[in-house]
């Protein structure tokens, strides 16, 4: 949810392609038709794979009813199309994320339901950094759309690979399951770890990734 893509950069130290890392926009609406028009200008001009993470995921759709002619497949990350817990995201609204992001208990929070239990210091230092570094409003505006959203109406048969953390207190299986609903030639594999699966497992999920793209899977 964070959106700045600076959590990826141990990722893409072990990741053999080329890529690019789209920001989501911190200004105006947050709802995923409105980010999507605006990934949408910033998309490559060449054929690639998209690699959605989370929140991400629901951008998605909204991008390929824009008629995306160059997004070949897509690869999600511990996502969701609907709501993943609709009461307890109304209640995080009325926190103050920002400061509870490095408040004494944190770290449990963290570990237990994000990073896993063996996180290193270094990436809970920039977990916690990079999220005090987000706009309040910003994560105000996201988790609202996360509470209220739906699965969308429309359906795609573009290849989609949904790579599943197996130990991911945030994403049910079931919430998983509904990617199957929307995209009808997805295949999903599943990988230990937390919900942050990217981060957490840089180098295995990076290895994976690499190996999907030059499989032709997708």
């Amino acid at each position: 949810m964070d959106g700045t893509g600076e959590l990826f950069t141990e990722f893409l130290s072990y990741y053999d392609g080329d890529h690019l890392v789209i920001s989501l926009s911190e200004s105006g609406p947050q709802d995923h038709a409105t980010l999507a028009n605006v990934i949408n200008k910033k998309m490559p001009t060449e054929d690639y794979i998209l690699l959605a993470e989370s929140f991400a995921g629901g951008i998605v759709p909204e991008l390929l009813k824009l008629n995306i002619s160059h997004m070949k497949g897509v690869i999600f990350v511990a996502s969701f199309l609907s709501s993943p817990n609709k009461y307890l995201l109304q209640i995080a609204k009325l926190l103050p994320i920002k400061s509870l992001a490095s408040a004494p208990l944190s770290t449990i929070f963290h570990k237990f339901f994000l990073l896993g239990q063996e996180v290193s210091k270094e990436l809970l230092s920039k977990f916690i950094t990079v999220t005090k570094s987000i706009p309040d409003l910003v994560l105000k505006s996201r988790l609202e759309v996360m509470s209220q959203q739906r699965l969308p109406t429309t359906t795609s048969d573009i290849p989609s690979i949904y790579i599943q953390a197996l130990s991911d207190k945030l994403i049910s299986p079931q919430k998983s399951l509904e990617f199957t609903k929307i995209f009808t030639n997805i295949k999903y594999i599943e990988i230990e770890g937390p919900h942050f699966i990217l981060q957490a497992k840089p180098r295995e999920a990076a290895l994976l990734v690499n190996k999907l793209i030059q499989s032709g899977e997708l």
